[in-house]
């Protein structure tokens, strides 16, 4: 259950409460109750086993949750608080996260829809998706390869629930989305495909 990073620590990312850089794992505090971490290209978050969520690094437009724009080079705990966080996934300048009761949360840059609250707006705390509900089975990021079954990108999200369907929003300029369109969408939509045999997804 401990936490460690390293790499490039611009905007204190690694959570060591400084901006030095490291070659090798260094531990991030002392506790040894961390669940889930997701690293964005300029923030991290991560899970606690008692479920709550904790963001740092970059924050000029919000992303670590906490309703500052305020950089934090170590963890600090998103302003919703509560204890039912059940995975989290960083963008490039936003962040979703899934909770345990399914509904599906967004913060951070939106100049695309990204957030998929029916709004271009920068948020600096988690606000919910529009399209609401409870049966989102888990959302993602990436930057190259990932391994999650899901994934949100610097303009673009995609996400599958739990019936099997395939959700996409935000940038949509070269048909990223699925939709048989060019239109970004500030609201979770249905790929065109449709079908409810959804397993994986990754987007670049």
């Amino acid at each position: 259950g401990t936490l460690w990073t390293w790499g490039v620590n611009t905007n204190g990312v690694l959570g060591l409460n400084n901006t030095v850089a490291r070659s090798s794992p260094v531990q991030v505090g002392l506790l040894t109750n961390w669940k889930q971490v997701s690293a964005g290209q300029n923030t991290m978050a991560a899970v606690k086993t008692d479920g709550t969520l904790w963001c740092w690094g970059y924050n000029a437009h919000g992303q670590l949750g906490d309703n500052t724009i305020a950089w934090r080079s170590s963890p600090v705990q998103t302003i919703s608080g509560g204890t039912n966080w059940k995975q989290v996934s960083c963008g490039e300048y936003h962040t979703a996260a899934i909770k345990t009761d399914d509904t599906l949360w967004c913060w951070g840059y939106n100049g695309s829809g990204q957030l998929g609250d029916n709004t271009i707006n920068d948020k600096s705390s988690p606000v919910q998706t529009v399209s609401g509900g409870t049966n989102w089975k888990q959302v993602g990021y990436n930057t190259g390869q990932d391994y999650q079954l899901s994934s949100t990108n610097g303009l673009f999200m995609s996400a599958i629930k739990t019936d099997g369907t395939l959700w996409t929003w935000g940038r949509n300029n070269l048909g990223q989305l699925g939709d048989n369109t060019t239109v970004d969408k500030i609201t979770p939509i249905q790929t065109i495909a449709g079908g409810t045999n959804w397993k994986q997804v990754t987007c670049g």
